[in-house]
């Protein structure tokens, strides 16, 4: 959940009510990324249970930090068999980047985003040399078994790889 919400610019979280989600969705971690909470299916007979478990999201939300600031994070219900909240949840996505446009909120992230990117691709490159350095590549396999024996730490165990990488 957290690199999708490092990739996207809203982050929706879609559950269904009856389906055991009401507690799944209630730990706190990816709730407190969301920017919205949908409950899915609220048509037929699952409409009521639906309604129930967006008034339980909604209570919760109240109690987190918005995951994006000027916004506040709402719990909504939709069917996307009928199409029941489907406009309304579009609406809140386009009110959404109307106000974290205007805030400075969205660019800011984008930024955010970018530079995380470019973290994230020094650390595979970085990798992808370390693992493909001939002297780490052999030596690595009789580390790991090292490591796993208790014959040595970890700490030793990647200091010797660095040094050989390093030369």
């Amino acid at each position: 959940e957290i690199a999708v919400r490092a990739m996207v610019d809203f982050f929706l979280l879609v559950l269904v009510a009856g389906a055991g989600d009401e507690l799944q969705g209630l730990k706190r971690g990816v709730m407190e990324l969301a920017d919205a909470v949908l409950v899915n299916k609220a048509d037929g007979n699952n409409l009521q249970a639906a309604e129930r478990a967006r008034g339980v999201y909604g209570q919760a939300l109240h109690y987190l930090r918005p995951a994006t600031e000027g916004w506040e994070t709402r719990a909504v219900t939709a069917s996307a068999f009928s199409g029941a909240g489907i406009p309304e949840l579009w609406q809140a996505v386009e009110t959404f980047i109307r106000r974290t446009t205007d805030s400075g909120a969205f660019h800011r992230r984008r930024r955010e985003q970018e530079r995380d990117w470019m973290h994230a691709m020094l650390n595979h490159q970085l990798r992808e040399r370390f693992l493909g350095h001939p002297a780490v590549r052999d030596r690595l396999p009789q580390l790991e078994r090292s490591v796993m024996a208790g014959e040595t730490t970890a700490t030793a165990a990647a200091l010797e790889l660095l040094n050989l990488f390093s030369g």
